[in-house]
């Protein structure tokens, strides 16, 4: 008899984030319960880091703003943290609450130099 072979979990999304270098950049994040119902941002503490090989070049925190909707949050960096980053860089944001925590994204980063002073 052949053995029947299962997959468990999900892969988080995989992002690449596309920045200019010395930019404000941003992406919003649009998360749902196991019923495709939009969480409660608040209920969640959402973090983001951004290392390079294992060190940690900059941490970020997520947050909803006035402009996201029920169950979106969204990831802003400033031009100071963008001036630090590299292409290949490697990032991923997670939730957290009193018994959980879910890896929603990963993904890498691609610089773009800039052009204009």
């Amino acid at each position: 008899m052949a053995s029947r072979g299962y997959t468990v979990g999900a892969t988080p999304p995989q992002v690449v984030w596309t920045v200019v270098r010395g930019d404000t950049a941003s992406f919003r994040v649009y998360v749902t319960d196991d019923a495709r119902q939009p969480i409660n941002v608040p209920d969640w503490t959402i973090d983001m880091d951004i290392k390079r090989s294992s060190t940690q070049i900059t941490s970020v925190t997520p947050a909803a703003t006035e402009d996201d909707d029920d169950g979106e949050f969204t990831v802003s960096l400033s031009a100071a943290q963008t001036e630090l980053l590299e292409t290949d860089d490697i990032f991923d944001i997670q939730l957290t609450d009193e018994t959980r925590v879910w890896t929603v994204v990963q993904g890498k980063m691609l610089v773009i130099e800039d052009v204009t002073d």
